[in-house]
């Protein structure tokens, strides 16, 4: 065999190969999108209330976590606490401090605990977490369509 005819296998191989990974990238990114949840993006929402002035009661913000009640699409509830060491493996580990309501739209997180239900405090934060929430949320949108 001559070296050119090696050469063209050898072309001809590595064309394969790459045909190849190309199709199972391709088929590979729709799963990853289609699987995209708007958990995801709840982190970015829990960062934007750590850099807020929400009273945390002496707990670092980097410990605090939120659950989430309800997202209604402009506007989110959520729990606001931390995660307590637990004694016993069948106790909450949730140490419950507040509560908060992000409004969506207008950008405006709010301390809406319990002596504030009536009356919730705006909060400030740092402005470049809604950015971040934002861009996550409208890819999930994107690709939930």
């Amino acid at each position: 065999m001559s070296k050119n005819a090696v050469k063209g296998t050898d072309i001809m191989k590595n064309s394969w190969i790459l045909l190849s990974l190309i199709i199972i990238l391709s088929s590979i990114e729709p799963v990853l999108a289609k699987n995209f949840q708007a958990t995801s993006c709840y982190g970015y929402l829990t960062e934007l209330v750590r850099s807020s002035n929400f009273p945390f009661r002496g707990i670092k913000k980097n410990e605090i976590s939120l659950i989430i009640d309800d997202d209604k699409g402009d506007m989110i509830s959520a729990q606001v606490g931390y995660d307590q060491k637990r004694i016993k493996p069948d106790m909450n580990s949730f140490v419950l401090i507040g509560w908060i309501k992000y409004d969506i739209i207008h950008h405006v997180l709010w301390n809406n605990s319990a002596d504030l239900n009536e009356h919730p405090v705006k909060l400030k934060f740092n402005r470049n977490h809604v950015i971040r929430f934002e861009k996550c949320r409208q890819l999930r949108n994107v690709n939930q369509k």
